[in-house]
């Protein structure tokens, strides 16, 4: 069987090239390694193939989380914003949006948020409790959660990545 050409794979991402945008990196990251991924599941004669396998495939779920692209983040996202938009009208003759009576839902996983000033350098959360204001502590959750999956991500490439070919 004649093996297909790998520009072909990426062909729909590179037409769509953005050199300004840090999102088409982590997608060309995402393309390869969902690649690498399908080839050492399919093809590997490494001992520790399944160990490969698996910490390859975390790295994909955790670009999606801290793009913004995984289940629970959108699930979050339409029960928080979706239904009607109201708008007021301001004295200069603008609108602005209404968020008297609308609140954010809880986001529907469970954060860590005990070690957040070790990525915030402060307590956003925390404060944001104190003070009452639940939207915003779970703006920052949110946010909180991406920031772990990144860095989770990275380590995962500088303890693992050179493992993968050996």
């Amino acid at each position: 069987m004649k093996k297909k050409n790998p520009i072909h794979a990426y062909k729909r991402l590179l037409a769509k090239d953005q050199d300004w945008s840090y999102s088409f990196l982590i997608a060309l990251e995402k393309k390869k390694l969902q690649r690498m991924h399908d080839c050492f599941k399919r093809e590997s004669l490494l001992e520790h193939k399944d160990f490969v396998v698996r910490d390859i495939a975390v790295c994909i779920r955790l670009i999606d989380i801290f793009m913004e692209n995984d289940a629970v983040f959108n699930t979050w996202l339409h029960q928080s914003f979706s239904g009607d938009l109201k708008f007021i009208k301001l004295k200069d003759g603008l609108y602005e949006l209404d968020n008297t009576d609308r609140t954010i839902a809880d986001f529907p996983v469970y954060v860590n948020i005990r070690n957040e000033k070790r990525f915030f350098r402060s307590t956003p959360i925390k404060d944001a409790k104190a003070e009452g204001k639940r939207d915003s502590a779970i703006r920052s959750i949110v946010s909180l959660r991406q920031l772990k999956a990144l860095h989770l991500y990275h380590l995962i490439r500088e303890y693992k990545l050179f493992e993968w070919w050996s």
